[in-house]
């Protein structure tokens, strides 16, 4: 007991420093003994990654990328540019088509797609009502160039064509002289 009030003297006198330990040895304290180890042991546990599905982009998000592409597409297709099935050329409205499906950098399995927008008037009525039996931008083509510049255009225009007489001219065209509508 001596010791340790000697030593809380001397603590009391000293400027506040922090304490150095004393090993319990020197203070004839008795030591304890470092516990023991322990097993412990974990209960085992099933660790496993979720499975993770890789698949392919879905065509519906291609879709949507296309469904941009196209409206851009359309924003600068111009009526003139669409092709109408009556005095138009489709084989030169099909050369614009393909060149501004180009600057659009649309891929070419979108191309079916975008083929309504060069159209116009009866060549898009057409194209609706047999939609159905499209399944490539070839057989499109084909189609619309047949049945606007086939044979059966060709009779179409012949029979409207040998439909014409003078009479019907006079008519349409009341006030002009027979010279005027000749």
């Amino acid at each position: 007991m001596y010791i340790i009030n000697r030593r809380l003297k001397s603590r009391l006198l000293t400027p506040l420093t922090a304490p150095t330990p004393t090993p319990a040895v020197l203070n004839n304290l008795p030591t304890a003994k470092p516990p023991s180890p322990t097993n412990v042991t974990a209960p085992p546990t099933d660790v496993t990654a979720p499975s993770t599905n890789v698949t392919a982009p879905s065509t519906e998000a291609k879709a949507t990328t296309y469904g941009r592409d196209l409206a851009t597409l359309a924003k600068i297709y111009t009526e003139e540019s669409k092709y109408s099935g009556e005095d138009n050329n489709f084989n030169r409205k099909l050369t614009i088509f393909n060149d501004l499906y180009n600057r659009v950098n649309i891929p070419q399995e979108a191309k079916i797609k975008g083929f309504p927008i060069m159209l116009r008037g009866i060549t898009l009525n057409f194209y609706y009502k047999n939609k159905v039996t499209y399944t490539t931008f070839n057989s499109i083509c084909n189609a619309i160039r047949n049945y606007f510049k086939g044979p059966e255009y060709k009779r179409g225009i012949l029979a409207k064509w040998n439909a014409i007489t003078l009479k019907t001219v006079i008519m349409k065209n009341e006030g002009k002289s027979t010279g005027d509508c000749l």
